[in-house]
């Protein structure tokens, strides 16, 4: 049958069409307006985290002790302890500290012998460089059946360090984010902590010192004969690759 006989049902049939066409848009953005979310887009291919923020250094003054085990029995300190006790007296003088504190027990049956040892403490840390007047002898109660009472030595020095690294909240091999997992870098700032030798030099750095006047006057009057003014490294030999087994 032909359209041109009925000219007016083309004409409804294509409105219906386009009628049909604009409530399945309208559906659509009302679907997609209600998928709408507040939550922040995932960043990817970007580590955003910074391991010293979340695992930072804190810079507090602490107590540093060392037990030293007596014996009831105990005559003389080993020399095994007298080279720890120097070791602790390096660390004390190192800190800029002002005491040492020698702690001995009362109350104990060791407590005769550890007041005799506290002598030879004292005396290893004099010899270690501790001056006699920042030294400090004080007394702690003791359990009446603690035989083995140490002698603690104590000084508060300021200290660096770290929250312990763990536990693992989260998963490497399930992070789709490309962020770092929560204990990464912990073990870095420990270690960081432990190893400074001044806890302060991670606040601000240290003063510069004076240049050499010495070598400065040397250089500049090689400078100005025309001589060489480097260092002269001619003497030193070149390194060899060590040759393992069988080659």
């Amino acid at each position: 049958m032909s359209t041109a006989m009925f000219p007016g049902r083309d004409a409804s049939g294509a409105g219906c069409r386009r009628g049909r066409g604009l409530l399945i848009a309208a559906g659509l953005l009302v679907a997609l307006a209600g998928c709408k979310t507040t939550e922040e887009p995932i960043i990817v291919g970007s580590v955003p985290d910074d391991y010293r923020t979340n695992h930072p250094i804190a810079i507090d003054e602490k107590v540093q002790t060392m037990d030293i085990p007596v014996g009831i029995n105990s005559a003389r300190l080993p020399d095994g302890v007298k080279a720890n006790i120097r070791g602790f007296a390096q660390k004390y003088r190192a800190s800029g500290a002002d005491l040492i504190a020698i702690v001995t027990p009362s109350g104990s049956p060791n407590q005769d012998a550890a007041a005799y040892a506290s002598y030879e403490v004292q005396d290893a840390l004099i010899a270690s460089g501790v001056n006699r007047r920042s030294i400090d002898f004080r007394v702690y109660r003791a359990q009446s059946g603690e035989n083995t009472a140490p002698i603690r030595l104590a000084y508060a020095g300021i200290t660096a360090q770290t929250a312990p690294c763990g536990p693992w909240p989260d998963q490497l091999s399930q992070n789709g984010e490309n962020r770092h997992y929560a204990n990464y870098g912990c073990a870095t700032q420990q270690n960081l902590a432990a190893i400074v030798a001044d806890p302060l030099d991670l606040l601000y750095p240290r003063g510069m010192t004076p240049a050499d006047a010495a070598r400065r006057a040397t250089v500049l009057e090689k400078y100005r004969a025309g001589e060489p003014y480097t260092s002269d490294y001619s003497r030193e030999t070149g390194g060899t690759v060590a040759q393992g087994v069988g080659n």
